[in-house]
């Protein structure tokens, strides 16, 4: 019996990946339907089984968002456009089947084996780290919002020691950024639709004349996150690369098909942050905007403290040369001290087989320092209140990063 790589050796890359694109559409509505009951990222398919060697039955196979991008990167680098076979819906449950049995055969048990429980807990981070931002479909609305908000949005960010991102957005695009966000927002409604966005004709979504709204902005855009196929082979992201490049370029046709709806939702959530560090890498500008992105953190989060706690219950820490936390707050009851942390854990961290070595490092950088640090204030603190030590990361669980 054929494994899953060895099975689809024998189909066209192109109409595989697009079944399963397709697929992560109606995922993602029947999710979002559910919301109220359980945050659903899955669909089952019927799969013929034969029990004890004679006994017939029908079983169901389940396959969740997560899978599909390793389904789409597994076709493309074993397969290409012009094999014959094409993927139908009858195939669905052995295939899903014979991927269930791939995953397992890599699914990194040996690592869980042979390490205890602190290393288990790390492996179960990076594995949570890329399910939660499938299985929470608000997160998009959050991250955008929050990006948006800290990078365009808000009078009491100091961005002077940043590139505007409308210089960057003119450069790539020819487009103010509030411009790009309208483009990119119609490209996400059509993904919704069909994986292919560029198929649909312009006038669905060009209503006027001087509209922004064109084809060709929408190819501006689609083709700075698209990448061909000896792209993906060749990318040391291996699968992840489609964090970064959501939409692929097929062999044959040329067509540009987004591989999953829900990476289309988070090249929304995290562009705008993403557009601008992209930027400052490709100039070899060093850390310059992750050190002023912390600086900004810094002011975002005063400006919440400055709406929602009491006048002259916040306090910022004076910097000095001794390690300390960023800002305390008091109350009747206790102390709180807050330490903000602007790092990312790398992108081959957030997978289902996770690059322990990556969440390590992310750990001593971020987490251990910022204990260290809140260790060192409590110390300091003289008083008899209780002190409650809070970190703050701007990544939450299912933010994006490139590794």
């Amino acid at each position: 019996m054929k494994d899953f790589e060895g099975f689809i050796k024998n189909y066209a890359t192109r109409d595989f990946f697009y079944f399963f694109a397709e697929k992560s559409i109606e995922i993602y509505k029947n999710q979002v339907e559910k919301l109220d009951e359980h945050l659903v990222c899955n669909i089952t398919f019927p799969l013929n089984i034969i029990q004890h060697g004679f006994i017939h039955k029908q079983a169901k196979v389940m396959l969740s968002a997560w899978d599909i991008p390793n389904m789409a990167y597994l076709s493309i680098t074993n397969s290409n456009d012009y094999r014959n076979d094409i993927m139908t819906e009858q195939l669905a449950g052995r295939v899903v089947n014979l991927y269930r049995g791939y995953e397992n055969k890599h699914s990194g048990s040996e690592y869980i084996g042979n390490n205890g429980l602190p290393s288990i807990f790390k492996y179960l981070m990076g594995m949570s780290y890329e399910q939660f931002k499938y299985a929470n479909p608000a997160w998009i609305y959050q991250n955008y919002n929050r990006n948006y908000h800290m990078l365009i949005g808000s009078p009491n960010i100091n961005r002077e020691k940043i590139v505007d991102i409308n210089v960057i957005t003119n450069e790539l695009f020819g487009l103010t950024a509030e411009e790009l966000l309208a483009v990119e927002w119609i490209i996400w409604w059509l993904c919704s639709i069909h994986p292919d966005p560029l198929s649909a004709p312009e006038e669905l979504y060009r209503k006027k004349e001087n509209s922004i709204l064109t084809k060709k902005n929408l190819e501006r855009v689609i083709s700075y996150y698209s990448v061909t196929y000896e792209q993906v082979r060749n990318s040391s992201l291996r699968k992840q690369i489609f964090y970064n490049k959501p939409f692929v370029i097929t062999q044959k046709t040329k067509e540009t098909i987004a591989v999953s709806f829900y990476l289309v939702q988070m090249m929304i959530a995290d562009g705008l942050y993403w557009l601008i560090r992209d930027y400052y890498h490709n100039n070899h500008w060093g850390t310059k905007f992750i050190i002023a992105f912390g600086e900004m953190f810094e002011d975002y989060f005063e400006e919440l403290a400055g709406l929602y706690l009491p006048k002259n219950s916040w306090h910022k820490i004076p910097e000095e040369r001794k390690k300390s936390a960023d800002y305390y707050v008091e109350v009747d009851e206790a102390v709180f001290l807050f330490e903000l942390k602007s790092g990312l854990l790398g992108l081959g961290a957030k997978q289902q087989v996770p690059d322990v070595g990556q969440i390590d490092i992310f750990y001593n950088r971020n987490i251990k320092e910022a204990y260290e640090q809140l260790k060192a204030s409590e110390q300091e603190y003289k008083g008899e209140k209780p002190v409650i030590k809070v970190f703050l990361l701007v990544c939450a669980p299912w933010a994006r990063s490139n590794g």
